[in-house]
C-alpha cells in the first residue's frame, strides 16, 4: 500500500550546482516571492529568479518508495541573497510555487542565494529546522554564483542523498530538513485558514541523522527516545536514524507532532505523557492529546492514514486508517466482558471522532463535515478553559455550543465509539463517571489507585485510566481552600496530585501527605486527581477551609 500526500504539487527543474550549508538566521522583512532591493552603486542592475525544489517520496507499508522521487517546491522558506557571499543584500520568502525573485541586482557581481530551512518573518522566523547533534546549526542550500549583463535564474534543489543503486544515502540528506519544513508549512496554513491574523511562537524543530530511538535520552549526541514535542524545550525532536527509524518523510508524524506543539501554546493539554500503544485503556486527557494528534496529522495532509517507515533500508511501514472504525462495535477487553475497547479511554476512538467531525465529501462515512474553523475555535476557546481536565466530553460539550445545529449528529458520532453525550457535561457520561464529588461535608473520603490496565511501580505512577483517581470540588463560597492527600495503606506510600493544567505537586516523598492551596470563588468548580508511585495504594482526600494567608 502507497499513501500519497495529496496537496502538494511535484515540480521539475533543470539543476544547478548545489552546496549544502548550514547557514546563520537572519534578514529583513515578511514578504512573499519576490522584492525590489533599493539603489545600488552598479550602473546596470538584473534580476534573479528562479524556484526551489526538495526531493520526496511517498510513504507506505513497503516503507519509503525510493523507487519514484517527487520533486516539490519549497514553500514559505526564508530566502537571502547575499552580495557578495556572507553579506546579507536582502531576504524574502519562497512563494507556494518555490518561487522567488530579487530585482535591483548589480550586474558582474559574486551572489549567493541561500535558502533556509525556516519559516516566518525573514528577520525572526518563528519555525528552524536544526542539528540538535551540531549546536543548532540551522540547515540551508545555497548556490554561488556571478551575475552577468543579463536577468538570471538560479533553481535550486535539496537532494535527498539516497542512491538507489547502493540502497543507501551516499550524500548529503539536504531534503529532509525541507520535507519536515512543508509539513509544518502546511500546518501553519490549515490554522491561518481558521485565523488569518495568528502568529506562531518559536519552534525549533530538531532534526538529524544521528537522532535515534534510545532510552539514552541525549539530544546533544541524537539520544531522542522518539519523535516528540518537548513542553520543556518548547521544541520538536524528529528521528533521522537510518536502518532504525527516520520519520522525516512521514509526513502524518510531522503533523501529529507539530500539533503537540500547537496545543500546548494555542490550546491546552493535560496529557501525562508516558508509554502507551493503541488499544491500551488510557487516562482520558492522553486518549484525547494522542488522538486529536493522528487527527490532526491527517486534517494537515490531507491523508487519513497514519504512515511510520523505519527499519532496513526503511523498507517497513506501519499504515493505519484515521478514519475507518479500527475496532468492531461488540469488541470488549479481554477478561472483562462489559468493558468496550471504543470508548473515551481510547486514543483510536478520538482520532476518528475528530476526523470524522472535519471530513466530508465523496467517501465520508458520516452525517457530518464540519471543517476545520469550529475544531480550531473549540481548541483556543471552550478546551483551554474548562475545569475538568481535557478529554473528548470537554472537546465535544464545547464544540456543541459552537454548532448547536449539529448537536444530534455529533453525539451519534460519539455514540458509536461508546461515548455517551447524553448529560451534555464536559467531565464525565452519566452511565460511566469518570469524577467523584467531595465536599467539606464529605472530607475526609477514602479512595484507591488501580493497576488493572497498567501498571504502577516505584518510579511511576502510570498512565492508563485506573491510574489516577479524579475529584471534583464546587466551592460553597468564596474564599481560600486546602487540599490534602493522606496515604492510608500502605502508609508510606508516594502519593501525587495532579491539577489540570499539567502540574502537579509530590514534594514531601513516601509516606507523607500531599497538600496545596487555591482561591475559589462562590459555586466555581476545581478538579484534581491523584496517584500512587504504589500499585493499589489506598489514600484520604480531605478539603477544608484555609486561612486567606495560604492563598497567595
Amino acid at each position: 500500500m502507497s499513501i500519497r500526500i495529496v496537496g502538494r504539487a511535484a515540480a521539475a527543474t533543470s539543476l544547478i550546482s548545489l552546496v549544502f550549508l548550514i547557514g546563520g538566521c537572519g534578514g529583513g522583512g515578511g514578504t512573499t516571492g519576490s522584492t525590489a532591493l533599493g539603489s545600488s552603486t552598479a550602473t546596470k542592475t538584473i534580476n534573479v529568479s528562479g524556484r526551489l525544489t526538495y526531493t520526496d517520496y511517498d510513504v507506505g507499508a513497503g516503507g519509503i518508495d525510493y523507487a519514484n522521487p517527487v520533486e516539490r517546491p519549497i514553500r514559505g522558506a526564508v530566502v537571502e541573497l547575499q552580495i557578495p557571499p556572507g553579506t546579507k543584500f536582502g531576504a524574502i520568502n519562497s512563494s507556494d510555487n518555490g518561487e522567488y525573485s530579487f530585482s535591483g541586482v548589480p550586474a558582474n557581481a559574486q551572489i549567493r542565494v541561500l535558502v533556509k530551512a525556516a519559516l516566518g518573518f525573514t528577520s525572526i522566523p518563528d519555525t528552524t529546522v536544526v542539528d540538535n547533534t551540531n549546536g543548532g546549526a540551522l540547515y540551508s542550500i545555497a548556490d554561488d554564483t556571478n551575475t552577468g549583463d543579463a536577468d538570471m535564474t538560479i533553481n535550486l534543489n535539496a537532494g535527498s542523498g539516497w542512491d538507489n543503486a547502493a540502497t543507501a544515502y551516499t550524500g548529503t540528506r539536504a531534503a529532509a530538513p525541507f520535507a519536515i519544513l512543508d509539513v509544518i508549512y502546511q500546518a501553519q496554513q490549515l490554522i491561518k485558514s481558521a485565523d488569518p491574523a495568528v502568529n506562531f511562537p518559536i519552534l525549533p524543530v530538531n532534526w538529524s541523522p544521528d537522532n535515534r530511538p534510545s532510552t539514552a535520552i541525549n539530544p546533544a549526541v541524537g539520544d531522542i527516545g522518539t519523535s516528540h514535542y518537548s513542553p520543556q524545550d518548547k521544541a520538536l525532536f524528529i528521528l533521522g536514524a537510518t536502518n532504525l527509524d527516520t520519520d522525516e518523510y512521514d509526513s502524518s508524524i510531522i503533523g501529529h507532532e507539530w500539533s503537540h506543539y500547537f496545543e500546548a501554546n494555542f490550546s491546552r493539554s493535560d496529557n501525562p505523557g508516558g508509554g502507551h500503544n493503541v488499544g491500551d485503556l488510557v487516562h482520558p486527557s492522553l486518549a484525547f492529546g494522542e488522538g486529536y494528534g493522528y487527527a490532526m496529522g491527517a486534517i494537515i495532509t490531507g491523508v487519513p492514514f497514519d504512515v511510520d517507515t523505519g527499519g532496513p533500508n526503511q523498507a517497513a511501514g506501519t499504515v493505519r486508517s484515521i478514519e475507518n472504525d479500527s475496532t468492531p462495535p461488540t469488541a470488549t477487553v479481554p477478561g472483562l466482558p462489559t468493558l468496550r475497547l471504543d470508548g473515551y479511554y481510547s486514543e483510536t476512538s478520538v482520532q476518528e471522532i475528530l476526523y470524522d467531525l472535519f471530513d466530508g465529501g465523496p467517501g465520508d462515512d458520516d452525517a457530518i463535515a464540519l471543517g476545520f474553523g469550529p475544531i480550531y475555535q473549540t481548541l483556543i476557546g471552550g478546551q483551554k478553559g474548562t475545569p475538568a481536565f481535557t478529554s473528548i466530553f470537554s472537546f465535544m460539550h464545547h464544540l456543541k455550543k459552537l454548532v448547536p445545529g449539529q448537536a444530534a449528529a455529533i453525539d451519534a458520532l460519539a455514540l458509536g465509539e461508546n461515548i455517551d453525550l447524553s448529560a451534555d457535561s464536559e467531565f464525565e457520561a452519566p452511565s460511566d463517571p469518570i469524577y467523584t464529588d467531595i465536599t467539606l461535608a464529605t472530607s475526609p473520603l477514602t479512595s484507591q489507585v488501580f493497576d488493572t490496565f497498567g501498571p504502577i511501580t516505584a518510579t511511576d505512577p502510570g498512565n492508563k485510566i485506573l491510574n489516577q483517581r479524579f475529584f471534583r470540588f464546587v466551592a460553597p463560597a468564596a474564599g481560600c481552600f486546602s487540599l490534602t492527600v493522606t496515604p492510608t495503606n500502605p502508609t508510606t506510600a508516594d502519593v501525587v496530585i495532579f491539577a489540570p493544567d499539567g502540574g502537579g505537586v509530590d514534594v514531601n516523598g513516601p509516606g507523607v501527605a500531599e497538600s496545596f492551596s487555591g482561591q475559589l470563588a462562590l459555586n466555581e468548580t476545581s478538579t484534581f486527581a491523584v496517584g500512587a508511585f504504589a500499585a493499589n495504594a489506598e489514600f484520604s482526600v480531605a478539603i477544608a477551609p484555609a486561612p486567606a494567608a495560604a492563598c497567595p
